[in-house]
């Protein structure tokens, strides 16, 4: 069976260029990303929680075929300084990491507020602690949900696992966290005892896609 993408995320501070005209601050790390082997594709868009103290953050979300092929890009010292180069004027205070999500979770990215939840476990606790609840919470059939939810560990941080959910609209989010059904509060039971914190957020992303020149 073919493995799910790798999503590599950038959390990031908008520049002043992102804000007036995100797609062209983009295009040539965009540009440079779909030259790569083992690309897939990618998106971007701005949290829409604003966050104290840095105010406004954004999010991309790249998704690789391996870990391996991104590797072998930050390994490529030229092509490599130009990505950096060409994303430094649109995002700034940049955080990266890669997540193993056990399915593709590209399907609710086109959803209006996609959820980003990053949470952190107990110190000597592992993804195998929560496994049987976290299949449990994405399985759920809640209201609002759009596309297949899923979730997966960091690979850098062992101890940190991220959960992808669509919905149609934040206000659905939060009116299932404010009524959940018996299932989701049991799936939050099994979970809660191995985690210490969780960080939610929400944004609505943008899938890249070529110039119309550029496919001519």
């Amino acid at each position: 069976m073919e493995s799910p993408p790798v999503a590599e995320i950038i959390r990031f501070t908008p520049a002043e260029s992102y804000l007036s005209n995100a797609g062209e601050a983009l295009q040539s790390f965009f540009e440079i990303l779909a030259s790569t082997e083992g690309f897939i594709s990618a998106y971007h868009g701005l949290q829409l929680e604003e966050s104290a103290p840095e105010g406004k953050r954004g999010f991309i979300v790249i998704l690789w075929e391996t870990l391996e092929h991104h590797v072998a890009l930050q390994n490529d010292n030229v092509k490599y300084s130009l990505l950096r180069a060409s994303i430094s004027g649109a995002a700034e205070n940049r955080h990266v990491f890669h997540v193993f999500p056990k399915s593709d979770p590209s399907s609710g990215f086109t959803a209006d507020a996609l959820e980003i939840a990053i949470l952190t476990l107990k110190a000597g606790r592992t993804t195998d602690d929560i496994s049987e609840g976290m299949d449990e919470l994405v399985s759920q059939k809640t209201p609002g949900i759009m596309g297949s939810p899923t979730w997966g560990r960091v690979h850098e941080e062992k101890e940190t696992v991220v959960i992808f959910v669509g919905w149609s609209s934040r206000e659905m989010h939060m009116n299932a966290v404010n009524s959940p059904t018996e299932a989701i509060s049991g799936a939050f039971r099994k979970i809660n005892e191995h985690r210490d914190g969780i960080d939610v957020k929400h944004t609505k992303l943008e899938k890249y896609s070529l110039p119309v020149d550029a496919m001519a």
